[in-house]
């Protein structure tokens, strides 16, 4: 599926089919004088963050080689939070060793995660220092299966509502 607008800008579209597992599929969305601008991801990427109820969570598209862990930088804004939760697209809890730090989540996956769906991080409980109406920051790294070193993905926004 192809979609144009103006602007030069291009993204990545989540696509599902009945029974099968949901793909990411590169898609145009502008196209120049010359040619169109396509992007072919080949690392893990952010692909939504947000606020449900008192949970705030990270979506992450597996992409290119499998991940071995996840480190995700706890805004200084959050007072705390009840757990962290990993699961897959499909809402399966993924099996993972947890070390919940107050500035810092570290989670090893029992089993490499394998590219072609995406992991949803929450942070269940969350609890401000800080009243609504803020954007929080995590910053997420990764190891990925046969490269050593944490390999930045990106950070995360999470908009608080303002409960006024």
């Amino acid at each position: 599926m192809k979609r144009l607008l103006r602007g030069g800008l291009s993204a990545l579209l989540l696509t599902t089919t009945m029974g099968v597992m949901p793909s990411l599929t590169p898609i145009v969305l502008a196209q120049t004088a010359a040619a169109p601008m396509v992007f072919n991801f080949t690392a893990p990427v952010i692909t939504n963050s947000g606020v449900r109820g008192s949970t705030h969570f990270i979506r992450i598209a597996v992409i290119g080689m499998s991940l071995k862990d996840l480190m995700i930088a706890v805004p200084s804004q959050m007072e705390g939070y009840d757990g962290v939760r990993v699961t897959d697209q499909f809402g399966k809890v993924i099996a993972a060793k947890t070390d919940l730090g107050k500035d810092r989540v570290s989670i090893a996956f029992a089993q490499p995660v394998t590219p072609g769906g995406y992991l949803e991080v929450s942070f269940t409980g969350a609890r401000m220092a800080t009243p609504g109406g803020q954007t929080l920051l995590y910053g997420v790294t990764a190891e990925r299966l046969g490269i050593q070193g944490e390999i930045p993905i990106g950070t995360a926004r999470v908009e608080i509502p303002s409960y006024n």
